[in-house]
């Protein structure tokens, strides 16, 4: 692990333990390359992880919001794509596997604990917000379901 991924966990188990949590506690088992940490923001599931890459690496902070299924409305995909070109800073709606996600990811290269802090609050918040809206309006179901 290069120096700057393992200052990224430093600052990622700094940040969490700041929020009143053991990082040892909120482990994701993972391979070599990545760490990650599991955390909840209400009824949201917040995931903050690292992983080394060959440049360097990545943070990253993803929340999953709503599942998907083939009765999904496509006005759900325009409906994300509004929220993040209107609404949604600092993250965004995307689409992984069959879920909805908000995420946010930077390399760690000068990242700092302001900005792991906002990112997880972001993340975590828009995802709490948007995990019942969304299921409300377009009749899926939530990701913490």
């Amino acid at each position: 692990m290069s120096a700057d991924v393992s200052e990224a966990v430093r600052l990622i188990e700094s940040v969490i333990r700041n929020l009143g949590l053991d990082p040892s506690s909120a482990v994701i088992p993972g391979d070599a390359a990545t760490k990650a940490f599991a955390l909840k923001r209400g009824s949201a599931r917040v995931v903050v992880a690292v992983h080394a890459t060959d440049a360097g690496g990545t943070f990253r902070v993803l929340s999953p919001c709503v599942r998907l299924d083939a009765k999904t409305s496509p006005d759900l995909y325009k409906h994300l794509l509004e929220l993040n070109a209107r609404e949604i800073v600092g993250a965004a709606f995307g689409i992984f596997g069959d879920e909805v996600v908000v995420v946010a990811e930077r390399s760690v290269k000068d990242l700092d604990e302001s900005e792991v802090e906002a990112a997880i609050r972001t993340v975590g918040r828009i995802g709490d917000r948007y995990d019942d809206a969304l299921s409300q309006q377009f009749g899926v179901k939530r990701s913490s379901d």
